[in-house]
């Protein structure tokens, strides 16, 4: 009876302790009426992912590279490798442009594995482009700039983003590097 007992105590335990951050997002879930009901049993689904691809400028690796559409219906081809994704952001802040009031630039807290991908990045593609694509699809090209110095974890996408994209990768950053990398002690 006392193991039981010992047993049931623990199980109680361990579900409270790795419940409590789905029991407050439920809680906010329900006192926020402007994000849609949340129901139990549901996997989460990643919004707004980022991920980062190599310019191909003579395609002929077959299936290690595709062809995407631009938002002005020119082709780009692409190594379908990703370099960079929102596995290695761990929260994105939206910073307003002087040039275009109505769009922001987006700055990225990365983490370790992060900050060491983009030193690579920013050295190896130094005035060359990458293609950003959100959720599967284009969204911009530009040239990732190196951090600020060593021990920085921010840098930031220099393009004019609108306000609902920029809202959304806000929002969802912080899920989508919690889902991403999930914990190895996390029952839920």
């Amino acid at each position: 009876m006392r193991k039981v007992l010992l047993l049931a105590v623990a199980v109680a335990a361990l579900l409270f302790f790795n419940g409590c951050r789905q029991i407050k997002e439920a809680w906010n879930d329900a006192l926020n009426p402007s994000t849609p009901a949340f129901s139990f049993g549901e996997p989460y689904k990643a919004k707004y992912v980022m991920a980062l691809f190599q310019i191909v400028n003579y395609p002929r690796a077959g299936e290690l590279e595709s062809e995407i559409s631009t938002f002005d219906g020119q082709k780009i081809w692409i190594n379908t490798n990703q370099f960079f994704s929102s596995k290695n952001v761990k929260e994105i802040r939206m910073l307003p442009r002087t040039d275009r009031p109505d769009c922001y630039d987006l700055a990225l807290n990365l983490d370790d594995r992060g900050c060491r991908i983009w030193t690579i990045l920013s050295h190896e593609y130094r005035g060359k482009e990458l293609v950003l694509m959100i959720d599967g699809y284009y969204q911009c090209t530009f040239s990732p700039q190196p951090l600020a110095n060593e021990s920085s974890t921010w840098v930031v996408i220099q393009h004019p983003f609108d306000e609902v994209t920029a809202k959304g990768m806000v929002k969802y950053s912080q899920d989508n590097y919690s889902h991403l990398n999930p914990s190895p002690t996390r029952l839920f």
